[in-house]
């Protein structure tokens, strides 16, 4: 479920950053701290979140504000949201603005201007839980509701069921009694009088039945109590059905079973009493052994109805959990992205920027592109779990991969003071071909995980090439049996589909060589798992209770890396043992490919300008967000573009009327009119438009004065068939965000034509491709490479020796004007901390 709110509302920014940051402190991520400068902004905000079902837990707020003064806002937001707690923040307020806020604001206190910080956390705390604690008795509440009314139906059922038996039971052969509202008897057959040993109908009333026929509980001494006889129950209405009563006349004993039910008039008064019964004598110990075999049968129903009500309110504990996560985290988090990745790419290619600060912009770039990766994998959780995930087999640098791990984790594990050490055993091959990208995430959430519970100690990361022994281990655990070589040979055949390799039908055991097996081992000396508890860590939004100590994690990436090794063919297992530590291990087959194998880079060229003689584009930029037109003004407005922008549809559409765009950059998600509505409308007033021209025997406004103008959907949103319906609705294009700016250029050429120039320095290559590079590509550069200056090459070396970052990145850059190709490739190495590799591109130029 979504995290409750506190919203900050000050008309000062510094005082709104100064009060978030004591509120992060005092409460960490158990509440989303939401800011407004000023009473307008704040009320408009509060709509926002309230449309979209956020719970408001608590506002603070200064008195004294240009807009609106603290009093009012709080009595205006307390009609929104009566259940929000408040708090006045200021030094100015009188006594009648506080007594308005108590009386009208549900003030929970007033904290003067400057405040201590201590004051304000324990404040702020205290409201929270008492938040928390009144919508948990909300929900206590209604839960019981839901019980009672449950409860109710339950009985009610119960009743009818009863009610049906004891009309069977009155058409059966036995004896039968009726008796009046007064208790008198009024009818009696045969055989109810052989039971009771009377010839005609007794004299003696309800009340005397028990004394006069010697009617006793079964088993004791004791006559049967008056007042509890079937009869007299009877006639107060009551269905009842006995076999408690025994029958002792001339020293024998009779058990009798007895059903009596009450007769209504139409009024719906008692109008007689019938009773039913007959000698169970014979049939006692047959209906004991039948009662014994019921009352079992009946606890088994009642733990197996348990058990199937504790799963289905897991099962849907889990999918609101995951509904609301997948929501979040698909528009909150790349739409910031959008931003972040955008204005890095716009950055990059700057002249002005020195090195230090363009390899800050480069990590920045980087880390924006793995955190998009790790987004995008955590929300195809529903494609894994609808079979829609897909394999993506890949030849890469396994030792780069590991290198690149250790070095992303290597600071992290320093600072808490860890020992972390990759162990790659002899045979593991180099160059391999599986999914880089899976297999790169499920070390990367193995690696979290084991240092996230890790407080002293080590992690260790092992890779080793399993042997035969190994792979029927694998092949076990996957329910695959083989016993012999031909059967390895079927399985490394059936491995193409996960490793990419072709082999022939009639190839040799030898063709199968490619295909090897290798083990990933992640071990820790963390705080380990409970035993109760390993069942449920590879369990979708399920965390162990460490993993809810630490208030950390979603609760998915077990349950991504289980599924991410078994696409790969593999299967992953965990030992772990209380306070001593833990070990993930698994297994996955992987194809050994040559270095010649592996992908060349592609050097992408910077976009500088439009190629002349082209028509003035007109471009309309339409969001609500202004981070977002900026990126995309500053993107195209240097190439000469003409842009204009528009913050909804509705002046989308106004725009476009007046100006005639060639293309819109149409975001969906606005307020007044979004983007999908803006669309349809353009699209029927251009329809319009040609119906009048055709039915007034106009001809048609030039292209050039009047375009139809492409319209192209942006939008944050993963949600599955976006991109169709944007379609449907008239959109001629969909890109989803983050894009970057080459999606924006190609879109523009294949709509518009729109044709480019282009630099040709190697400084343009992107972030990604770098990761990319290999021995052959750097073989290439130096092919057509001038001897570098001895000087220079010296230098490198004792630089090399000193592993300073700065002094290498400054001694690369001596070369660049002269060598800009191969100062790339060594500062690509150098990000990577592959000092090796400098060394011997060095030994070889």
């Amino acid at each position: 479920m979504k995290k409750p709110v506190i919203v900050c509302i000050d008309d000062e920014p510094d005082v709104l950053n100064s009060l978030k940051i004591e509120l992060k402190k005092a409460i960490g991520d158990r509440c989303i701290i939401e800011t407004a400068e000023g009473g307008e902004d704040a009320l408009e905000l509060l709509s926002d979140l309230q449309a979209d079902e956020y719970e408001i837990a608590l506002v603070l707020s200064d008195y004294i504000m240009p807009d609106i003064k603290g009093d009012e806002l709080l009595r205006r937001i307390h009609e929104r949201s009566p259940d929000t707690l408040t708090i006045m923040l200021t030094g100015q307020a009188d006594l009648e603005a506080l007594s308005n806020a108590i009386k009208y604001a549900k003030l929970y206190r007033y904290i003067p201007k400057p405040w201590q910080n201590e004051d304000l956390k324990l404040t702020v705390v205290e409201a929270i839980h008492s938040y928390l604690q009144d919508q948990k008795l909300t929900d206590e509440i209604i839960k019981r509701q839901e019980v009672n009314e449950e409860l109710k139906l339950v009985n009610e059922a119960l009743s009818a069921s009863e009610s049906r038996l004891n009309q069977f039971l009155e058409a059966l052969p036995v004896g039968v009694s009726v008796y009046n509202p007064d208790g008198s008897i009024a009818y009696f057959n045969q055989t109810a009088r052989d039971l009771l040993g009377a010839d005609t109908i007794p004299e003696s009333t309800a009340e005397q039945l028990a004394a006069t026929y010697q009617l006793y509980v079964a088993n004791t001494d004791e006559l049967y109590p008056p007042d509890n006889l079937p009869i007299l129950r009877a006639l107060k209405g009551e269905f009842v059905r006995v076999d408690d009563v025994e029958i002792r006349q001339d020293g024998k004993i009779i058990a009798i079973e007895i059903n009596t039910t009450p007769i209504f008039d139409p009024s719906g008064n008692i109008a007689y009493a019938i009773a039913a019964f007959q000698d169970i004598s014979d049939r006692k110990q047959a209906e004991k052994i039948l009662a014994d075999y019921q009352h079992t049968l009946e606890a088994q129903i009642d733990e197996r109805t348990e058990q199937l009500q504790q799963a289905k309110e897991a099962a849907e504990a889990a999918n609101k959990a995951k509904s609301t996560f997948l929501a979040n985290m698909s528009h909150e988090l790349r739409t910031p992205l959008n931003s972040i990745l955008g204005f890095a790419q716009i950055m990059e290619p700057s002249p002005n920027l020195t090195v230090e600060n363009r390899d800050n912009l480069r990590i920045i770039h980087r880390s924006g592109e793995h955190l998009l990766t790790l987004i995008n994998q955590a929300l195809d959780l529903s494609k894994i779990e609808a079979g829609r995930m897909m394999i993506d087999p890949k030849n890469f640098d396994l030792y780069r991969l590991l290198d690149d791990l250790q070095d992303m984790f290597q600071l992290r594990a320093q600072t808490q003071e860890l020992q972390l050490s990759f162990h790659r055993e002899d045979g593991v091959p180099q160059y391999v071909r599986t999914d880089d990208v899976k297999l790169r995430q499920v070390l990367i959430n193995l690696l979290s995980n084991a240092i996230k519970f890790t407080q002293t100690g080590e992690i260790v990361l092992r890779v080793r090439k399993l042997e035969s022994s190994g792979l029927v281990e694998l092949l076990d655990s996957a329910t695959v049996v083989f016993d012999t070589a031909t059967s390895i040979r079927e399985f490394a055949v059936n491995s193409r589909n996960l490793t990419g390799l072709e082999l022939s039908e009639n190839a040799d055991d030898s063709a199968i060589d490619p295909v090897v097996f290798l083990q990933f081992e992640i071990e820790d000396t963390g705080v380990g798992i409970a035993p109760e508890e390993l069942g449920n860590v590879f369990k979708a939004f399920v965390q162990t209770a460490s993993g809810q100590k630490t208030q950390k994690g979603t609760g998915l990436g077990l349950t991504i890396s289980r599924q991410f090794v078994r696409l790969m063919g593999g299967e992953i297992v965990v030992e772990s043992q209380l306070e001593i530590g833990t070990t993930f291990k698994f297994e996955i087959p992987v194809g050994a490919v040559y270095v010649a194998d592996l992908p060349a880079p592609q050097i992408n060229r910077e976009v500088i300008g439009l190629a002349p003689n082209q028509p003035c584009y007109r471009i309309l930029i339409v969001d609500d967000r202004e981070d977002n037109r900026q990126l995309l003004v500053k993107m195209l407005s240097p190439l000469g573009f003409g842009l204009q922008q528009a913050t909804n549809g509705c002046e989308a559409i106004e725009i476009w009327e007046n100006w005639q765009p060639h293309l819109i950059l149409m975001d969906v998600r606005m307020p007044v009119m979004d983007g999908y509505e803006a669309t349809q409308e353009i699209k029927l007033r251009i329809q319009q438009r040609e119906q009048e021209q055709e039915e007034n025997g106009e001809m048609s406004i030039s292209a050039s004065d009047s375009p139809i103008p492409k319209i192209v959907a942006l939008t944050a949103s993963t949600i599955e068939g976006r991109r169709s319906f944007a379609l449907l609705i008239g959109c001629d294009d969909f890109i989803s965000k983050p894009f970057r700016k080459n999606d924006i250029f190609d879109t523009l050429n294949k709509h518009l034509g729109v044709k480019y120039l282009y630099s040709n320095s190697a400084d343009f290559i992107a972030a990604g491709d770098r990761s990319n590079q290999s021995d052959s590509t750097s073989n290439v550069v130096l092919a057509s490479l001038p001897e570098l200056p001895a000087q220079w090459v010296e230098n490198m070396r004792q630089v090399i020796r000193s592993a300073d970052f700065d002094l290498i990145a400054r001694t690369i850059e001596e070369i660049r004007y002269d060598y800009p190709e191969f100062a790339e490739i060594l500062q690509d190495h150098l990000n990577n901390f592959d000092y090796q590799k400098i060394l011997t591109l060095i030994a070889e130029a």
